[in-house]
């Protein structure tokens, strides 16, 4: 079974904001605790943006007890970057080390946390599409840091340009991947990633490109302290029974409401979370 999260960091929408996207917010947080999977959840800081209620774009962490803090793309997203957030965890979780790759970001060098990469750290792979937002060089020497290797290619959306993130379009769960094979821009890197994930245990759920548009890929697979794996995936994406048959042969799927996010910030699930894999202290 790959490494799955059981604890998830999350930042909430100021009082201020839009009442549906709070509620949508309320209903995810609703569903982890329901289902038993621990959330941290800090409140959105009165001087951000709305962007600031994805911090999977920032921050990351890594089994190792590793916490990075990643370079950004938008100029005006790089203040989302908290020391508090950075305190909290250092008393209550047992961390190695904070490493901070914000220097990259003068020279015009970005990765973008968890949106940019997909993680198997039990094989210690890296999946990252390449874009603007996920830089090859930056990808590579994160990778070598931590003894990861790194696997990247270009995928597209329906309308032809390249993805900006690869949780769009690959995640993870617990030994199946949902993929969206159509999205691959060249059919050479679509075979080697197929054949990569088949090699370490994964059975694939393909999805198409208009899944893609709908969130497929932005769905979040954890575990609660029972070992139960929960697939939280939004309502605007529908499944067919295939697909649907593939994935409860291993997960319970819990649907949430998700639209108002997905308009903000054209993301859902997995972008509104951080999945904490460092231990409590």
């Amino acid at each position: 079974m790959a490494s799955l999260a059981d604890l998830v960091l999350m930042i909430r929408p100021a009082d201020t904001a839009n009442g549906i996207l709070l509620q949508n917010f309320d209903a995810l947080h609703a569903a982890f605790n329901k289902h038993g999977i621990q959330t941290v959840v800090f409140e959105q800081d009165i001087d951000s943006s709305i962007d600031a209620i994805f911090p999977s774009c920032w921050l990351t962490t890594l089994p190792d007890g590793t916490v990075a803090v990643l370079p950004m793309y938008r100029r005006d997203r790089r203040q989302e970057k908290r020391d508090d957030i950075l305190e909290y965890l250092r008393k209550y979780f047992l961390i190695n080390d904070i490493e901070d790759w914000s220097e990259f970001e003068v020279d015009g060098f970005f990765l973008e946390g968890t949106a940019s990469m997909v993680m198997d750290h039990e094989h210690k792979l890296i999946y990252a599409c390449l874009s603007q937002r996920t830089h090859t060089a930056m990808l590579e020497k994160f990778a070598a840091a931590h003894q990861y290797k790194a696997i990247a290619f270009y995928a597209t959306d329906t309308s032809g340009k390249f993805l900006l993130h690869t949780n769009r379009m690959l995640c993870l769960g617990s030994d199946f991947a949902l993929l969206c094979e159509e999205a691959f821009a060249d059919d050479m890197d679509l075979m080697a990633v197929k054949q990569l994930l088949l090699s370490t245990g994964y059975r694939i759920i393909p999805f198409s490109h208009d899944q893609l548009e709908a969130f497929m890929g932005n769905a979040f697979c954890c575990k609660n302290a029972k070992g139960e794996t929960f697939l939280f995936l939004s309502e605007t994406t529908e499944l067919t029974a295939e697909q649907h048959e593939a994935i409860t042969a291993s997960a319970t799927i819990v649907t949430i409401p998700m639209n108002s996010i997905e308009q903000v910030g054209s993301a859902s699930v997995s972008s509104i979370i951080t999945p904490v894999f460092i231990p409590v202290a």
